[in-house]
């Protein structure tokens, strides 16, 4: 059996997956499905990364560790 990875819009996820569904000789198998906290450390990864990218474009300005520090 051959297995394969789509990423699929949000917004046509429900058709394809009903789409999918219709076919017999296609396994979906359940996606693990992530609790509270792991939902917050990804929210908080992705918006990091995306300041980065901002900073890397020069939008934004980031601080110094040192001046990160010095606030605490």
């Amino acid at each position: 059996m051959k297995q394969i990875v789509l990423s699929i819009e949000d917004r046509k996820y429900n058709f394809f997956m009903e789409l999918i569904k219709s076919f017999s000789f296609i396994k979906i198998e359940k996606k693990n499905k992530l609790n509270a906290s792991q939902i917050a450390y990804v929210n908080g990864l992705k918006e990091a990364l995306e300041e980065v990218e901002l900073h890397e474009k020069g939008k934004t300005k980031s601080k110094l560790a040192k001046d990160f520090l010095n606030e605490l």
